[in-house]
């Protein structure tokens, strides 16, 4: 099942104790409990509560497995997408990046002094995760921190072009064999293959408001600005930096950091969507933005969502945890 696995209430509740329940539907708030969807056929029924239940795609309901505490503090965010895992602690003065042990039990200081309450953006470019949080940035390759590659000096033929180094974004992603980085309502986009070289004339694209949400898929980007809603960036064709476009979407924007880390496989789910999705939730639901830039909100006429602006998603198979915040 697609949708936010949600905390509150029960599995089938007391009021349906006659009904064989032997499906789940997931879960609707958007009608009156007395009018949710039951099959006495199937036993499908659809929950107007759910507390710690993860709901497969033949319609099981297990209990979530729990949680077990690793660290107390104050953390703004966990990333890991096929390397280590990462997470930022706030501290008294300062916040600081702290490695994940492989066994999840303990954490280590990588690098400290960095400004207290920023959001950090990760992106990971085969061995070496990256990290950006809008004032200092840097990558991290075997547990240790190193400054921001600076790959402007240009060596080869001869060319009028002029290349700088990449300024800091507040959201980063690799795509295309490049790296964008979106600082303010710019995304830098860097030459093939490197990640601190960029094309100071023709190596941007310029939006509306702020950047809020980067996040590539095959062939484009998914992009959220601020009170301008969400757009998709074809990147398909071959498409040169100056060629391509923010074409919109959806009116609404992301909730910030909503977006999940890894794209997700939704071809088994009933949204039967090919190829590799982005997830993220905004005010009107969770949405799923497709490889080829087709635009789904999944829980608009199912789910009455909390208003925030920003958020965090998670995916556990074919379930999506979202937060909002």
């Amino acid at each position: 099942m697609l949708g936010p696995t949600v905390r509150t209430g029960t599995s089938c509740g007391d009021a349906m104790k006659k009904m064989l329940c032997t499906s789940m539907l997931g879960m609707r708030n958007d009608v009156d409990p007395a009018r949710l969807k039951y099959d006495q056929d199937t036993g499908a029924i659809e929950l107007a509560e759910a507390v710690n239940i993860d709901i497969d795609d033949t319609g099981r309901g297990s209990r979530r497995k729990g949680q077990a505490l690793i660290s107390s503090g104050e953390f703004l965010t966990a990333f890991c997408d096929g390397g280590d895992c990462f997470t930022v602690q706030d501290r008294t003065s300062d916040s600081a990046i702290m490695r994940l042990s492989s066994d999840m039990t303990t954490l280590s200081g990588v690098r400290s002094g960095l400004t207290k309450g920023a959001m950090m953006s990760f992106c990971q470019v085969g061995a070496k995760t990256y990290y950006a949080n809008g004032y200092q940035n840097g990558f991290i390759d075997g547990g240790v921190s190193y400054p921001w590659p600076d790959e402007s000096s240009h060596v080869g033929a001869e060319t009028v072009r002029s290349f700088v180094k990449p300024p800091v974004g507040n959201h980063i992603a690799w795509h295309m064999a490049r790296m964008w980085i979106a600082a303010g309502n710019i995304i830098w986009i860097t030459e093939p293959y490197t990640t601190g070289k960029v094309d100071s004339v023709r190596g941007f694209i310029q939006l509306h408001s702020d950047v809020i949400m980067l996040r590539p898929v095959r062939n484009g980007a998914w992009v959220s600005v601020a009170g301008k809603g969400v757009g998709f960036i074809s990147t398909a064709e071959g498409a040169t930096i100056s060629e391509m476009r923010w074409i919109s979407k959806t009116p609404y924007s992301a909730h910030e950091w909503s977006d999940c880390t890894t794209l997700v496989d939704l071809s088994q789910t009933a949204l039967q969507v090919p190829g590799m999705s982005a997830v993220w939730s905004s005010n009107a639901g969770l949405c799923v933005g497709t490889e080829n830039g087709d635009f789904i909100s999944v829980t608009e006429k199912k789910l009455i969502y909390p208003k925030g602006s920003s958020g965090a998603s998670v995916a556990d198979g074919h379930n999506i945890i979202n937060i909002v915040f």
